[in-house]
């Protein structure tokens, strides 16, 4: 999940892929070695002047 301010979640989204932050959640569950098929990538934007949020999710 990343939080973005004055952006849009798809720029969220993009850091995500960007940074492989999937790469720390791999085969992990609750610190317990599992095998993880599917990692959600989570976007969200908030504007400061409308006090606005929109959120984007989808598979990574």
């Amino acid at each position: 999940m990343e939080l973005k301010v004055d952006h849009t979640p798809e720029e969220a989204l993009e850091q995500i892929k960007n940074k492989n932050y999937k790469l720390r959640f791999q085969g992990k569950l609750a610190e317990k070695k599992v095998t993880v098929k599917k990692i959600l990538g989570i976007g969200i934007s908030y504007e400061r002047k409308t006090k606005k949020h929109n959120c984007q999710v989808e598979w990574l």
